[in-house]
């Protein structure tokens, strides 16, 4: 039995040469798997009715004797496949094509996409997948009926042009529902009716932290209304906001900047700390993600 394709596609034991399996399956690009009959009979019943057939002319068995069943799916994917119906250490999946093609495989096998879940759970927390292809990730997830996935997958997908006729073409295709697309255009129109009620946290005001004589009090100061909101809309399109930088968020100043009197610095950090408590419950009721 060959351990390796043209591409040298390394197998993991327990699938390898040495494995005491009883059958072969050999994926889609030739690399062939030693695999235990009853373990996968047990997880899928597609898998206890193929083994069941009488093999297909041309195929059979192989030099010593096992046989061999040839399967559609690629090495890498059959791989991890079999790591999640066996009872090993889980597999480690890192990419969003990967994760498509186990779906597919697990819903061609029966076999529960409910542990694949469980599996993906490092993944599906991890913002990089997500930002990978963030429309490609929502309309999969939209199709498949992931809905917490999908909800979430929603955030990363500020930045794309909706109104433009082939990325609305190829949403609807790959979610295989306009509901879908419709969810994300009123998710749009929401994220900017509430701009406005965002901005309105800020307000232009003066107090004095200090009694000290001769010590000024403190201005907020507001930047141009329409820079404020052109640069709030650019930064609300992060799927998670940094809010650490109130001023530069929300587009205003605490005037003066540098105080050397630590009193009235205090006031000053305790004044953004405020601001930035009311920002964060701001951003709370904002509309970043699609709803259930």
């Amino acid at each position: 039995m060959a351990e390796t394709s043209s591409t040298e596609f390394a197998i993991q034991h327990p699938f390898d040469a040495e494995s005491s399996g009883d059958c072969i399956l050999r994926a889609g690009d030739g690399t062939e798997f030693k695999v235990s009959r009853a373990v996968l009979s047990f997880a899928s019943s597609i898998f206890r009715d193929m083994f069941a057939l009488p093999p297909v002319s041309g195929e059979g068995k192989d030099q010593t004797d096992i046989p061999v069943i040839p399967v559609e799916e690629d090495s890498p994917t059959l791989q991890v496949l079999l790591q999640i119906i066996y009872p090993i250490d889980p597999p480690h999946i890192t990419s969003f094509p990967l994760v498509q093609k186990l779906v597919v495989a697990c819903d061609k096998y029966f076999i529960s996409t409910a542990k694949l879940r469980l599996h993906l759970r490092d993944v599906l927390n991890d913002d990089q997948f997500f930002r990978e292809d963030p429309l490609a990730c929502y309309a999969f997830f939209w199709k498949i009926g992931w809905e917490e996935e999908a909800i979430k997958a929603s955030r990363y997908t500020h930045t794309f042009q909706l109104t433009d006729s082939s990325v609305a073409k190829k949403l609807i295709n790959e979610s295989g529902d306009v509901e879908a697309l419709l969810q994300l255009l009123r998710l749009r129109d929401s994220r900017e009716e509430a701009l406005d009620d965002l901005l309105s946290v800020i307000k232009p005001t003066f107090y004095y932290v200090c009694s000290t004589k001769g010590h000024s009090g403190l201005s907020v100061v507001l930047n141009d209304s329409l820079r404020r909101r052109m640069e709030l809309k650019q930064q609300l399109k992060e799927a998670y906001p940094n809010t650490q930088d109130v001023e530069r968020l929300l587009g205003f100043r605490i005037t003066p900047s540098s105080l050397s009197c630590e009193t009235c610095a205090m006031g000053r950090t305790a004044h953004l700390q405020a601001i930035r408590t009311k920002v964060i419950t701001a951003l709370e009721a904002y509309p970043q993600a699609i709803s259930g």
